[in-house]
């Protein structure tokens, strides 16, 4: 049983996709925690989307909200209809982060949910991930079909400004994750060799295939779970689950400047620009 707490964060703006009805289902089993979900009305009463084209800002404030409550009462018929609890607040202030943050604090064991949204579509939140404190899961369309396969990318030399204590509770996340979902898991490990250093490609290659066994041996992890993937990390582990068909990527959330709270790292932020499937991201 996956015990966290879900918040799922709903941008308003848009109706939220059936497949992320359907995964929440699978996430969340009856008599588990109470769901919560906050539909975030910001974006739009801000004056942003099509406000302007319309004179008389307080009819347009009455006919967003009366869509908002729609979408609040479908969604709790749906999650009755499944025996899942769930609470629904509608967020109307410009600081949406305090609010979420303010959510999670209530339980240390929270997960934020967020629909991935096409780019030129998505929320302001995308650009403040990391002030976000929890994990979070990010959804892509595309739909779950069994059995799951989970996918945890590793860093086991440290060479992207991380520490070991990140991989290890990527690869726990996963463990808890994989077992009431009935998934199968592999943890992936991503090296590339640059034209520079092509003739130590192999000193490299077993520099990298030590790095990762040495590493799950210390985890417990079969060697037939470990992949070692060759190329640019966002390639290779795209290429990767597309091929495999996997469900879900559980990778690090790791702020690589003193912005942390506008930029993340590049193998992060390229996945993040085209999902490969959902994404799930811890940052400690």
């Amino acid at each position: 049983m996956i015990t966290q707490q879900f918040i799922w964060f709903i941008d308003s703006r848009f109706f939220y996709q059936t497949t992320s009805l359907d995964k929440m289902i699978h996430l969340i089993q009856p008599n588990q925690k109470t769901l919560q979900i906050i539909i975030d009305a910001s974006a739009q009463l801000k004056g942003r989307g099509y406000w302007h084209l319309f004179s008389n800002k307080e009819i347009l404030s009455d006919e967003i909200m009366t869509k908002i409550e729609l979408k609040k009462a479908k969604l709790l018929k749906y999650f009755a209809m499944n025996a899942i609890d769930v609470e629904i607040s509608i967020n109307q202030s410009s600081d949406y982060l305090s609010v979420l943050n303010a959510e999670v604090a209530n339980d240390p064991q929270s997960v934020v949910v967020i629909e991935g949204n096409a780019v030129a579509q998505r929320h302001s939140i995308f650009q403040r991930l990391t002030a976000i404190k929890a994990p979070l899961l990010l959804l892509s369309k595309r739909a779950w079909q069994q059995p799951l396969s989970i996918v945890a990318a590793v860093d086991p030399l440290h060479e992207y400004a991380r520490s070991g204590g990140l991989d290890a509770n990527i690869v726990a996340l996963t463990e808890r994750w994989a077992k009431p979902l009935k998934a199968t898991w592999v943890v992936t490990h991503c090296y590339y060799v640059t034209s520079v250093l092509s003739q130590y490609k192999n000193k490299v290659l077993s520099q990298h295939k030590q790095g990762l066994m040495e590493f799950a041996k210390k985890q417990r992890i079969a060697a037939n779970q470990c992949v070692l993937l060759e190329g640019i990390p966002e390639e290779a582990l795209a290429s990767y689950i597309k091929k495999n068909n996997s469900h879900i990527l559980v990778m690090g959330l790791v702020a690589r400047n003193k912005l942390a709270q506008l930029w993340v790292g590049s193998t992060t932020t390229a996945i993040l620009n085209d999902l490969p499937c959902d994404l799930l991201l811890l940052k400690k």
